[in-house]
């Protein structure tokens, strides 16, 4: 089944994106890949010519230009809840599966075999203590007509969350949230293989997140499971 890839990125993940794009064409099958969209929330112009020289990848441009990379500040949200939208829309202009995944994330091996086509969506499940079941880093829109209700309630779910608490990050909360209210036929893919925060065997996909000990893009880009990469890409 052809389907999109896409991820939303500025200036300040441009090293995230080398990653993120060079590893898409090393280790993934892409032949059922109709295009990868980067939405461009404030890219330089030498970034965005670095990307389109890859086959496939496409160019988003958009009305944001954010060049932050602090969490949980304005820029950081800008990017974060746009997420959603960019996805929203891609599904109802091109009435494709769209897989999005996060820009710091790293393609370890291909990911296609984990996917039950005949799903409404396939969703990132974590087994560990956290504040949210679900998190936002991969999610794939198999179903269009279902995705796009099940990601109009999700948007709307995002909305309520950053009105009525005092939550930092309500993207992953208001994924659970539509998840729980809801009654989709949907997959749950576990965050060790789709979202690795430290990969193993089984992992399909890296993501370099920032926690504690891993607080600057730099410090991310330097964790042993990312640098092989950055020495071969950046």
């Amino acid at each position: 089944m052809m389907y999109n890839m896409m991820t939303v990125a500025n200036e300040t993940y441009k090293d995230f994106l080398k990653l993120f794009v060079n590893s898409f064409y090393e280790r993934m099958d892409f032949e059922q890949v109709n295009n990868l969209y980067i939405y461009n929330t404030g890219l330089s112009q030498e970034t965005v010519d670095y990307l389109k020289c890859f086959p496939k990848v496409v160019v988003k441009p958009t009305n944001i230009n954010s060049q932050s990379a602090a969490i949980h500040d304005k820029g950081w949200k800008l990017n974060t809840y746009s997420k959603t939208r960019f996805l929203l829309d891609l599904l109802v202009e091109e009435r494709l599966p769209v897989c999005m995944i996060d820009s710091d994330c790293i393609f370890l091996d291909n990911f296609e075999d984990l996917i039950n086509f005949e799903k409404d969506f396939a969703v990132c499940d974590r087994d560990r203590e956290g504040f949210s079941r679900h998190i936002g880093s991969f999610f794939f829109a198999l179903n269009v007509e279902k995705s796009v209700n099940f990601i109009t309630k999700w948007i709307s779910n995002v909305e309520k969350l950053q009105n009525e608490t005092n939550m930092k990050h309500c993207e992953s909360p208001a994924l659970t949230k539509t998840i729980v209210e809801n009654d989709y036929d949907y997959q749950e893919i576990a965050e060790q293989k789709v979202s690795a925060i430290w990969p193993d065997k089984s992992s399909r996909i890296a993501h370099l997140k920032s926690d504690y000990y891993a607080t600057t893009v730099e410090k991310r880009l330097n964790l042993p499971h990312a640098l092989p990469f950055k020495e071969r890409y950046i």
